[in-house]
């Protein structure tokens, strides 16, 4: 018969599932933390993403050269309408991951397919991708000081960890 006692050890194993990675690479935890912290950095993309990647020049300047942002130094990229441009597609980008495939693992693995044979067309290494992801992690940490967490910086690393996995 069917009952209360059928479901002994379930709470006990959701409990265990929540801090466990799935195939996205995040537990639980971490996703719930990182779909919160997301909810505040989307509210203004263009310009998280335009200090990002202004970050990631000013820190890794030899970048430059893999894109037409029509030359000038780091700072003076803050006000580059391209750069913008294209820090908006990457911040969506990373929305998109966050938003729906950290609870669709087929979705992020489709994507984030897409996202390598677009960047490897370019020369694109895992280190790349992991320079630039070590800054939007600073920068969104930095961002986010008064929501930082431990599970939200373990969330962060664990979600840029499975993205410049991608590139393996």
């Amino acid at each position: 018969m069917s009952g209360p006692g059928s479901v002994v050890g379930s709470d006990e194993e959701e409990q265990t599932n929540y801090h466990t990675p799935d195939e996205t690479g995040l537990t639980k935890s971490q996703k719930v933390a990182l779909i919160a912290a997301w909810s505040i950095v989307k509210k203004d993309l263009v310009t998280h993403g335009r200090n990002i990647f202004v970050m990631f020049f000013e820190e890794y300047p030899q970048y430059l050269d893999y894109f037409d942002f029509g030359g000038g130094s780091a700072g003076e990229l803050g006000e580059n309408r391209s750069l913008h441009a294209h820090a908006l597609n990457v911040m969506n980008f990373i929305g998109t991951l966050i938003d729906y495939g950290l609870n669709d693992p087929a979705l992020l693995k489709c994507s984030l397919g897409k996202l390598v044979r677009n960047h490897r067309k370019r020369n694109v290494t895992k280190e790349d991708v992991a320079a630039v992801g070590g800054v939007i992690m600073r920068y969104c940490l930095k961002a986010l000081e008064q929501h930082k967490t431990k599970t939200l910086e373990e969330a962060f690393g664990a979600f840029l960890g499975t993205v410049a996995a991608a590139f393996e």
